[in-house]
């Protein structure tokens, strides 16, 4: 697994790679954070006409991060047993709940609910019969309000499941997490998404880089990984690039950088001059030397 350093330089080396086609011109990276003094960004990127202040980060904070190891440490590929259960389970979940909490709450409850023959349910429809008498409000409530507080949304059976599929699957739920799947996939998803992260978990990078001096563009590189890059990354394969830019001032450059291959770099970026485009190249974890 490549260190700190390495991912931060793979980052900056893909931007100067990028900025060299993009102006036809020399552009030079170097390494401004020597630790000199607090709150410095990561790398200077100048071309023959900008002075680029570029800080490197993941857009997934150490919570999601540590959430996302429980649930695969919990799971086989998302796949969760549930005993007493029989037929194969679709969830949404919301990816903010622990895992131990989410499958307590399914193996507790979803037994219960496939036995009342329900093949479906919207969870948050507890509350419609929440000040209703209890002996008006439906057999699954209890177990819709408690799968509801674990995270999950929507549950379905699925009704059309092959012999082959219950042979694999039966008795199992395959949990869905994360707004890679609660939001709807369209066109600026992307830039909706990364303008939000930038006002929440990201923004002490923004004001990292609005606080840069002797620049005149400021870039953010965002490595994009677990759930928090999945509804991006299907939204650009299934709708394109986005028609509006990221709605942040002050920032003039954002890159959605992954490595889908060994030695390859590849993602979006958008630039406020030139608005969203795709770029790919080869991953150099090479050092840029001291500014």
């Amino acid at each position: 697994m490549a260190s700190k350093r390495e991912r931060e330089n793979a980052a900056a080396n893909a931007v100067v790679q990028q900025l060299t086609a993009l102006t036809g011109g020399a552009v030079r990276g170097c390494l401004h954070d020597d630790n000199s003094r607090d709150h410095m960004h990561d790398f200077t990127i100048t071309t023959e006409a900008d002075t680029i202040a570029l800080e490197v980060t993941t857009i997934a904070d150490g919570k999601r991060v540590g959430r996302d190891h429980r649930w695969n440490r919990a799971t086989l590929d998302d796949w969760v047993d549930v005993p007493g259960l029989t037929g194969c389970w679709l969830a949404h979940h919301a990816g903010v709940i622990e895992a131990d909490t989410a499958i307590d709450a399914l193996q507790t409850h979803l037994p219960a609910l496939e036995t009342l023959g329900i093949e479906q349910i919207h969870t948050p429809r507890w509350q419609q019969h929440a000040f209703a008498p209890a002996s008006l409000r439906p057999p699954e409530w209890e177990a819709a309000r408690a799968l509801d507080g674990a995270g999950f949304s929507i549950l379905s059976r699925v009704t059309d499941a092959t012999a082959a599929l219950l042979d694999e699957h039966g008795g199992q739920v395959w949990v869905a997490r994360g707004f890679a799947f609660s939001r709807p996939a369209d066109r600026n998803l992307p830039a909706t998404l990364v303008s939000e992260e930038l006002r929440e978990d990201h923004l002490s990078d923004v004001h990292k880089l609005l606080a840069a001096d002797n620049v005149t563009s400021r870039h953010l590189w965002l490595w994009v990984e677990l759930t928090e890059g999945f509804a991006m990354l299907r939204s650009f394969e299934t709708q394109g690039l986005p028609e509006v830019g990221v709605d942040i001032d002050g920032i003039d450059g954002v890159w959605l950088g992954r490595s889908p291959a060994a030695g390859s770099v590849a993602g979006y970026v958008w630039l406020r001059q030139h608005g969203w485009s795709e770029f790919s190249g080869t991953r150099n974890e090479s050092d840029l030397g001291a500014c």
